[in-house]
């Protein structure tokens, strides 16, 4: 075990100057005088091993070794890894003398051996020592009473996190950092400059952190030089964490400081959970704001200034708006992760000038830009998907679309825009598109068929196409649909559709042979070919086109080498 430092308490040295042990001296392991001594313990029996604590000195007559005073030199790497602080043995009763031996091993691990005079008294050198130590941990207590204290006060006095940090530092004689379970650094301003100087804000990440959890002694390399750092981890809400950092920038950390670091880290935890309360309802506020403007419920300009001021959300009337609604291509988040994704781009967006704005709608994430720049412009688009990407790498990789209403000139129409949106959202959802940026004009044909009353003639029209070819496919395990398909995307190229599908070209037309025959069409006729790809389309549309139905189609594919 690695010998533990006293910083203003008792160390092995000063056991020399204590009245009782008056004419002692130190036969080996000089080095290891500096090693802090808190507690005392007499070892008379041989398993006294097995009792030994950190810091302990052991005083002993040698009786337990008496007949074999090497033996002591068996003892003292098993002392070293318990953590013992030195040992004391008196001579001229059981032992002559110690022997070289166990000197020459003392030496080697910096492990005291202190030769006490014949004369010592046991308990009396018990009593000097433990009182010296509980006057020192008395000393200490009063300390770390006093710093914990005063961090109380500037808390309740409402200062913040930055100020309180700032105190700490004072105290501990170095650079500490807070980061935040959004990724925040929060930082003194002494300290600020330091933690840009060294690169902190990149290189102390959040990730990082989180799948290296342990708390405890860490180290950096900061300008060619190893800096340790003490990792305190504390709990903010359920689910989140922040981490305490400090630096030994300065100095070593003392124990006191370690206890400092672990009160300061409780206060710190209540400041934290009383911010995020604060949050929580400013939170409700802002939602309940942005859903009532997205939908439509606020009359007035006026109105719409006044409640987006309360909010700290104002409106910049020179700008352009646009709706944007996310659409998750894999697994979505629970509502817990979506909250917290809406929490983290808020947090982003407060270091910014706030021209994005988010909320959560039916459990659709929903953002919406109000800024002089059009959403169209690509370091916009960049900045948007940036932001999405940064906060749900925290969480499980989802994938995603954004779904584009239109933009508008003035916060009255914003209601347009998201209804817009949301109609994108919807069809693109329904037929399973997968781009990245989808607006209204890239749904073709279907914001047309999804306007399409489904009625009994919607119905007569695709039994007529579709009917019997999905029978012909469920009854022979084939796959004309899927090739009709894949045949009309491949813009009716034979050779690009037997690619598509990993099959020959003779079956691709073998297939297509199929269906003139079952459906009576010449593919070769312009107003059989729309009529058959506006069907496939409705098809396409009523199941639900996603991932999981273009799988069954090509797994039909897969098996049909031909029909």
């Amino acid at each position: 075990m690695s010998v533990q430092q006293a910083g203003h308490g008792l160390i092995c040295r000063d056991l020399l100057g204590m009245p009782h042990l008056a004419g002692s001296k130190v036969l080996a392991g000089r080095l290891g005088l500096e090693t802090a001594v808190i507690r005392v313990n007499v070892m008379e029996v041989p398993d006294v091993i097995d009792w030994v604590m950190p810091g302990e000195f052991l005083i002993s007559t040698g009786y337990p070794f008496r007949d074999d005073p090497s033996a002591f030199a068996e003892l003292i790497p098993q002392l070293v890894e318990k953590g013992g602080a030195a040992l004391g043995i008196k001579t001229k009763r059981f032992l002559d003398e110690i022997p070289p031996r166990v000197l020459e091993v003392a030496e080697r691990y910096q492990f005291p051996i202190i030769e006490l005079p014949p004369g010592t008294v046991f308990s009396e050198v018990v009593r000097e020592v433990m009182e010296r130590v509980l006057v020192h941990e008395a000393a200490q207590l009063a300390l770390l009473q006093r710093r914990f204290q005063r961090f109380s006060e500037l808390l309740l006095e409402g200062k913040g996190l930055e100020d309180l940090l700032a105190y700490v530092e004072e105290e501990l004689a170095n650079p500490i950092l807070l980061l935040s379970s959004v990724g925040k650094l929060h930082v003194s301003r002494s300290t600020a400059q330091l933690a840009q100087e060294m690169g902190l804000n990149k290189r102390l990440t959040l990730e990082q952190l989180q799948q290296n959890s342990k708390q405890g002694m860490h180290s950096l390399k900061i300008r060619e030089r190893e800096v340790k750092i003490t990792v305190t981890k504390i709990k903010e809400q359920i689910g989140a964490e922040s981490f305490l950092l400090l630096l030994e920038w300065h100095q070593e950390l003392s124990p006191i400081d370690t206890l400092t670091l672990e009160r300061v880290g409780v206060l710190i935890h209540l400041e934290m959970m009383n911010i995020y309360a604060r949050r929580e309802v400013e939170a409700k506020y802002i939602d309940q704001f942005l859903q009532d403007w997205l939908v439509g419920r606020i009359g007035t300009r006026r109105d719409l200034d006044l409640r987006a001021e309360a909010c700290g959300c104002p409106i910049d009337h020179h700008g352009n708006f646009h709706v944007v609604l996310v659409r998750w291509l894999s697994a979505a988040p629970n509502a817990l992760q979506l909250k917290r994704i809406v929490q983290q781009l808020r947090q982003q967006e407060s270091l910014r000038s706030r021209d994005l704005l988010y909320s959560i709608i039916d459990d659709r994430l929903v953002v919406l830009l109000n800024s002089e720049i059009s959403l169209q412009e690509k370091e916009l688009k960049q900045r948007l998907r940036a932001a999405l990407q940064e906060v749900h790498s925290t969480h499980s990789p989802f994938s995603f679309s954004f779904c584009l209403g239109k933009m508008v000139k003035s916060a009255e129409q914003v209601n347009d825009s998201y209804l817009q949106a949301v109609n994108v959202y919807t069809i693109s959802q329904i037929y399973g598109m997968e781009q990245e940026w989808i607006s209204y004009d890239d749904l073709g044909i279907y914001k047309i068929l999804y306007l399409l009353p489904h009625g009994r003639e919607l119905t007569k029209f695709r039994e007529e196409w579709i009917a019997p070819l999905e029978t012909y496919d469920w009854k022979h395990q084939s796959a004309l649909i899927h090739t009709l398909l894949t045949y009309f995307e491949q813009h009716e190229n034979v050779r690009k559709t037997a690619q598509k599908l990993y099959t020959h070209h003779n079956t691709v037309i073998y297939r297509l042979e199929r269906v003139k025959e079952l459906l009576g069409v010449d593919l070769q006729d312009a107003d059989d070919r729309l009529q058959l790809q506006i069907a496939l389309k409705l098809y396409a549309m009523e199941n639900g086109f996603l991932e999981s139905g273009r799988e069954t189609l090509e797994n039909q594919s897969s098996l049909a080498v031909i029909d």
